[in-house]
């Protein structure tokens, strides 16, 4: 569906309710109809749904941003900590894109061949995330055992770094520790508070209130950390 100049995924289901409901997910916007609505009340409210995205919601930076292209064009630049990546393109005879570190921060993609900048966003975020990822693991890894044995003592089996869109982090059954490449945009207080939330669940598999008591122990003003998530964390991203 074209709102307000971006083209943004729309799905539809038809469910087995009395109401109708419209939201915003991370990568589409979706319309809830009753089952057996008419086809004009269908068509009434599909005309509802496009104002109310227009005027209620992509009217907001926070969610216009999810639907805009991303930023990138040879020579894209972005900084992390105190370091400046720029990221240059080139044509490529292989089938597959790809990314590699070079000296002065340089990230170099080679497109497949006949691919271009736009068609391989998707290709070229999680490029970039993956070449992030290896700079900066060793780094994450230290804090998140620092943490751990200032707080936790407990066994981690690894530490991963990737790019995520759904969630900051997660803590797995097997005690891997996963974190967003996403979050290493954001404040180091608010990184770390996301590590301790992480750990938290090594006590704590769940989000009880026993859980949110272990994370407050430790990090008493969490509840900022999760606000400036919130407000700034559509701003975490490659590409803006």
């Amino acid at each position: 569906m074209s709102v307000a100049g971006l083209e943004v995924p729309v799905k539809i289901y038809k469910e087995r309710r009395n109401s109708i409901r419209a939201s915003l997910a991370k990568e589409h916007a979706i319309l809830r109809l009753p089952l057996f609505i008419s086809k004009k009340a269908e068509e009434e409210q599909i005309d509802r749904f496009y104002f109310w995205l227009k005027d209620k919601v992509l009217s907001k930076e926070k969610f216009r941003i999810q639907f805009q292209s991303k930023n990138y064009k040879d020579g894209y630049s972005f900084s992390l900590y105190d370091k400046e990546f720029t990221v240059n393109f080139e044509e490529s005879l292989n089938k597959n894109h790809s990314a590699k570190y070079f000296k002065n921060n340089i990230i170099r993609i080679k497109l497949a061949n006949g691919s271009t900048i736009k068609e391989s966003e998707l290709a070229i975020t999680r490029l970039i995330s993956r070449v992030i990822a290896q700079h900066y693991i060793k780094d994450i890894t230290n804090r998140v055992l620092l943490i751990n044995a200032k707080y936790f003592n407990k066994e981690i089996k690894s530490v991963n770094l990737k790019y995520n869109k759904s969630n900051w982090g997660s803590c797995s059954s097997s005690q891997n520790i996963n974190l967003s490449t996403r979050l290493l945009f954001a404040p180091l207080e608010v990184q770390d508070y996301v590590i301790v939330h992480e750990l938290s669940h090594l006590i704590q598999m769940n989000h009880s209130s026993k859980f949110w008591e272990i994370v407050e122990k430790f990090v008493p003003n969490y509840k900022l950390h999760e606000k400036w998530l919130n407000k700034n964390g559509y701003l975490c991203d490659f590409g803006i």
